[in-house]
């Protein structure tokens, strides 16, 4: 599987019900535990169908309540809550058959959507927090990576290490980190206390930005944040760790337990560049908050996702035994 179509790929089973044609995906993860963004989006996928035409999808509200496994397939329940002339809304839950055959909810979610509206009395949206490159002065992945190796910032070793866990996101999307952005200068983290251009910065104020496009041509409306639903999801769990250049390994758990995702505008085109900036906001009782927008290349903001997410220290080495 090399394209979003073919990995959020559903049949309809029954009415309301929907199995995914392929095996989830992983990736941020060594185990077999599928990327938290392929759950959202066969839950934004399943919802579409039988939307009306002029719906837009503009809100998805929702929970983890389990990893979803990469050895099965998912099946997704839909029940409409609300359809009017102006919004529909589904309730929606993704869930997997376990080993004793009954079936373990994975996520569920309030999906939104909204007609086209023929006029908006305001028009208007916040900027980036800094200023970042544009996408031709942005290094590509592999320009970094090479740079990195080649400044001794980081070994060959550790980049092959960063390839295995993220390699699925550089076969779906073109991707250029900015030269501002702490997500680029440290290779999500994994150059470790390396210090980066934004030091003097508070946490809350330290930022991650890239441009981003997906590789194979999307079409539709429903294509267009289906996508984008998969996509967003990455890196917001421990962007945290990211902004304070340590990597992602180093905690003993790092997922989302709840998500907002919001779509501003209701037509998107993710053929197009975009500017993705990450922040975080707070972190205590193990958990943290942070968020993921998104600008076209006019300067719009045209989405966001922000997360509650589990954040746990590295687990203590247990104490050696005495020999005595």
């Amino acid at each position: 599987m090399t394209t979003l179509k073919e990995i959020l790929a559903l049949k309809q089973v029954e009415p309301n019900r929907f199995k995914s044609v392929n095996l989830p995906v992983r990736m941020g993860n060594i185990l077999p535990i599928a990327f938290g963004g392929y759950t959202i989006g066969v839950a934004v996928a399943a919802a579409h169908y039988d939307v009306p035409e002029k719906h837009r999808l503009y809100a998805v509200n929702g929970n983890f309540l389990g990893p979803a496994l990469t050895d099965r397939p998912v099946f997704v329940n839909t029940k409409v809550y609300r359809s009017t002339k102006s919004f529909t809304t589904k309730f929606v839950e993704v869930l997997q058959k376990q080993d004793d055959g009954k079936e373990r909810v994975c996520l569920v979610a309030l999906v939104d959507f909204h007609v086209i509206e023929a006029d908006s009395f305001m028009i208007y949206s916040a900027p980036p927090s800094k200023e970042y490159t544009s996408v031709e002065e942005s290094w590509t992945p592999a320009e970094r990576k090479k740079m990195m190796v080649d400044e001794e910032i980081l070994t060959q070793a550790q980049v092959d290490t960063h390839d295995k866990l993220f390699h699925l996101m550089g076969t779906l999307i073109d991707m250029r980190f900015t030269k501002q952005s702490i997500h680029g200068q440290t290779l999500q983290g994994f150059a470790k206390g390396h210090k980066t251009t934004q030091e003097h910065l508070p946490l809350t104020e330290r930022s991650s930005a890239d441009w981003l496009k997906v590789r194979e041509k999307v079409e539709t409306p429903a294509e267009n944040v289906t996508s984008l639903a998969f996509l967003l999801d990455a890196s917001i769990s421990f962007q945290p760790l990211v902004l304070s250049s340590i990597p992602l390994t180093e905690s003993s758990a790092c997922s989302t337990l709840e998500f907002s995702l919001r779509f501003l505008t209701p037509e998107i085109n993710i053929n197009d560049f975009h500017l993705r900036e990450w922040k975080t906001y707070a972190g205590d009782a193990a958990r943290t908050f942070s968020e993921a927008r998104l600008w076209d290349k006019d300067g719009k903001m045209v989405a966001s996702m922000s997360q509650t997410s589990i954040l746990r220290p590295p687990k203590k080495a247990a104490a050696k035994k005495s020999k005595i």
